[in-house]
């Protein structure tokens, strides 16, 4: 009698194909999509840093040309806030962890969450696209009259890739709010929840509003970082 004990399926062996990956509704399965996509990113704008201190090693503009400066310093700004640090916690970490942490099999709305993927990933395209097509110069803030009048490369592309990103992260933050609102383990009350699930509630909470202010070009007061 064969007493080898059968391995058990996870999220990991639960096909191998890329159909199954890019399908997937396991939550542990998009929080590494999205750490692949976001990691990808990070080295992009890593190069742009790197390009950045090269630069300024000595005063003349020994590596670029001073416009192309301004497109390397505004990609760097917008790969790194827009594609890196704003979804890499809670798209990445939450994904993986939040469910498990509340003792739910999954997010309240697995298709959504593959959709937040997918609408991030069609974001980062069209602002990569940008940046094959000539960049942008404007600084990752795009204030005017910078960003209108006085600006000839690609800001309506960037704008578009951004305000689609946007999306991305409202999807997310509603996914979280359902969740942790509807999806707690009998006995997992609001005070017995662990501070990693308060954080992403707090953030989920954040989120929805100023990427709704992002896609509007009408961020709220609160949501802003400037003095």
């Amino acid at each position: 009698m064969d007493t080898a004990a059968t391995p058990h399926s996870n999220y990991l062996t639960d096909g191998y194909g890329l159909k199954s990956w890019l399908l997937t509704k396991d939550h542990k399965r998009i929080g590494l999509l999205y750490l692949i996509s976001v990691s990808a990113f990070f080295v992009l704008g890593a190069v742009f840093a790197g390009l950045i201190r090269l630069e300024l090693m000595t005063p003349a503009g020994d590596l670029v040309e001073s416009d192309v400066y301004n497109k390397i310093f505004t990609m760097h700004g917008v790969i790194m806030v827009f594609f890196f640090l704003i979804p890499a916690i809670p798209a990445v970490l939450g994904n993986f962890l939040v469910p498990l942490m509340i003792g739910a099999k999954d997010l309240a709305f697995p298709r959504i969450n593959l959709l937040s993927w997918y609408v991030y990933t069609i974001g980062g395209v069209f602002t990569l696209w940008a940046l094959v097509n000539g960049g942008v110069d404007t600084g990752w803030t795009f204030y005017t009259p910078y960003s209108s009048a006085f600006s000839n490369s690609n800001v309506a592309l960037v704008v578009v890739g951004i305000f689609i990103n946007g999306f991305s992260s409202i999807l997310t933050g509603l996914n979280f709010i359902v969740t942790i609102h509807k999806m707690r383990a009998p006995g997992m009350t609001w005070f017995r929840l662990p501070l990693f699930i308060w954080a992403h509630y707090a953030t989920a909470l954040i989120m929805v509003p100023c990427s709704s202010g992002r896609t509007t070009r009408r961020p709220s007061s609160w949501c802003s970082a400037r003095p």
